[in-house]
């Protein structure tokens, strides 16, 4: 496709030096992260590292695809001149996505303190360089997680102990039950205590047979009825 200058715009790797040139930056792929319906901006650094100053000119071979600020311009040594280019907004993905055959030619050439851009890059002035770079597309980053991993699991756990704890007073009847059984086993357990120190005799020995045998099933019940409390509260379910 024949080279033309692409529109300035109002908005907004490696390096090749030419001979006696700029060096230009990228130097053989300008590439855009492609999103439909956005502009896509990218740079050309153009260095000077000779002594004298260099008149530049870009040019595309899409020119009403792409807008470049600035697209011509003059680059004092030592100095370097940034160019904006932009891709405007595409509403369909590009038919010659993963070869795209776009591409921009970068000239340069002393300027010898003249002006006119046109006597500059005049055809056949062989002072000029130029040095050509390929459009190349990249795939937009991808979007953040909306939710970051360690909440979510957060999340995930405070979701089950609230289910936990809701599903607690459905299961209070069943409870209620055990502990009923206990009960009777308890009354049951008391009366065969009294019936057995009724039988007794003596004092002293006797006493401390009943203290040492109450003490026994008190903690032996105790201990029981704890164990069905954290035996339910762990898995109320």
């Amino acid at each position: 496709p024949r080279l033309a200058s692409p529109r300035p715009c109002s908005g907004t790797p490696a390096s090749a030096t030419m001979a006696d040139g700029l060096q230009i930056n990228p130097d053989k792929e300008l590439k855009f992260r492609l999103e439909l319906k956005k502009q896509i901006p990218t740079t050309i650094r153009l260095y000077n590292p000779g002594s004298v100053e260099l008149a530049f000119k870009v040019k595309t071979t899409a020119p009403k695809k792409y807008c470049v600020k600035p697209n011509t311009g003059f680059v004092t040594p030592g100095a370097t001149q940034v160019v904006h280019v932009i891709m405007q907004a595409q509403r369909d993905w590009p038919a010659d996505l993963n070869g795209c055959k776009d591409k921009f030619l970068v000239q340069s050439v002393p300027s010898g303190g003249a002006v006119d851009f046109a006597e500059l890059f005049a055809k056949g002035n062989e002072g000029v360089t130029e040095t050509k770079l390929r459009v190349t597309y990249q795939q937009p980053a991808p979007p953040p997680s909306p939710v970051p991993e360690g909440e979510e699991d957060s999340k995930t756990e405070d979701t089950t102990a609230s289910f936990k704890t809701s599903a607690l007073p459905g299961d209070v009847p069943s409870l209620q039950r055990e502990l009923e059984r206990y009960r009777v086993k308890n009354e049951s357990l008391s009366a065969d205590l009294n019936a057995s120190l009724r039988t007794k005799t003596g004092t002293g020995g006797g006493q401390r047979g009943f203290s040492l045998l109450h003490l026994l099933i008190t903690a032996i019940l105790f201990f029981v009825i704890g164990l069905a409390y954290a035996k339910f509260l762990g898995n109320p379910l």
